[in-house]
């Protein structure tokens, strides 16, 4: 009997070492994010965007809520409104970080919040039942106060309308300068070439004096002959 218990006792000892971690360990705690919401301002949209928000963790490793891909969460919010992203499974004690911006719209005319909110969990073990218990604490940017709900506010301009001209477009007829068409005058003062009217002046003076020497040469005689 006294064999039995020597042999037995060892594997009792290694039963219960086996047995303890199991017993001792801590069940997973579900963690929840802040609440996200996206306000519109600006000129009224007739059909209202949807945003997407987007939860990505800084290291691949760390828990993610379910329906994530490539360690990215996306949430979709209708309009102005707020929403709730899912909680997130910790199993282990840590310091985990995260970070929740949003994608750009489509709207020309929207301008939207760039803001990159981090967001650090401390899972930590609890003293009262020894579980695990967690603190969230978020900051927009660089900034050093504490959030406890992220907003992204996104404003639209106002589109203007195209300046139309009353009775629609106006035909302005071209402009045409008078006598652009018609050949420059010539000269008066500019003699023509092979003009006959100027040599007439010159022969009738010819003749003239002509006249005047064969009459002043009769005279001349008829004085010589008395």
């Amino acid at each position: 009997m006294r064999k039995i218990l020597v042999m037995g006792l060892p594997i009792l000892i290694i039963c219960f070492a086996l047995l303890t971690p199991i017993a001792l360990a801590a069940e997973p705690i579900n963690v929840f994010m802040p609440a996200v919401s996206v306000t519109l301002t600006g000129a009224p949209q007739q059909d209202s965007e949807d945003s997407e928000i987007v939860l990505e963790a800084d290291d691949p490793a760390f828990p993610m809520p379910v329906g994530s891909e490539d360690g990215k969460y996306k949430l979709m919010i209708a309009g102005d409104d707020m929403a709730i992203l899912p909680a997130i499974q910790f199993s282990t004690i840590g310091i985990y970080t995260y970070t929740i911006y949003q994608t750009p719209g489509a709207n020309d005319l929207g301008v939207y919040d760039d803001s990159v909110f981090h967001i650090t969990v401390y899972i930590t073990n609890a003293p009262a039942n020894g579980g695990f218990e967690s603190t969230v604490i978020a900051r927009k940017n660089d900034e050093s106060e504490k959030l406890f709900d992220l907003e992204f506010i996104n404003e639209y301009e106002i589109e203007l309308p195209d300046e139309e001209v009353p009775g629609g477009e106006i035909e302005l007829p071209d402009e045409e300068i008078p006598g652009a068409d018609a050949d420059p005058p010539e000269p008066s003062d500019v003699p023509k070439t092979g003009d006959e009217s100027l040599i007439w002046p010159y022969i009738l003076s010819f003749i003239v004096a002509s006249i005047l020497l064969t009459v002043l040469g009769l005279i001349r005689k008829k004085k010589t002959s008395e």
